[in-house]
């Protein structure tokens, strides 16, 4: 027997830089995935903080046109004690003058929209009853969001209408 085989290792084919490079790319892979949940929880972060920022729009919005409900109401309250209904559209057209009122065969409507932001605002029309048989002044019609810039949906989109070039 010789004495070089005494100091020699085997290990079965595979050498340590095979093994390095898979712990590398594994490393790599990890390190990757690491960064790529990082930015996504800081995505997250930022949608949590407009998510919240809008929603405390919303309901400041809320607050201010459910005020101005209550206004109205006592006003309808006040017209109902004797008053008519033209004392009532000048008390309106007094409190609120942005408010757009209209007679309809129910009552007065009257029409406000209270801006969330500025892309967004609360729409609310409202309904103050003439002569209601269950006693109550007055129906919400709606209560929505609407888009606060002009409606652009009837502006054509420049869309290739078939024609040749000009």
């Amino acid at each position: 027997m010789s004495n070089n085989n005494k100091n020699t290792v085997n290990f079965g084919g595979m050498g340590v830089g095979f093994v390095s490079l898979i712990m590398i790319f594994a490393v790599i892979c990890l390190t990757v995935l690491s960064v790529l949940s990082y930015q996504a929880a800081g995505a997250n972060d930022i949608l949590n903080d407009k998510s919240a920022a809008f929603t405390r729009e919303y309901y400041a919005a809320d607050s201010r046109a459910k005020e101005k409900l209550f206004l109205l109401d006592e006003l309808a309250l006040t017209a109902s004690d004797g008053f008519f209904e033209s004392d009532l559209v000048a008390m309106c057209e007094e409190a609120l003058p942005e408010a757009k009122l209209r007679n309809t065969p129910e009552g007065i409507e009257i029409r406000f929209t209270e801006p969330v932001n500025d892309r967004l605002g609360l729409e609310v029309s409202i309904v103050f009853y003439s002569f209601s048989p269950d006693g109550s002044r007055y129906r919400i019609q709606e209560w929505k969001t609407v888009s606060a810039a002009d409606d652009a949906s009837d502006e054509p989109l420049g869309v290739w209408d078939g024609s040749m070039f000009n």
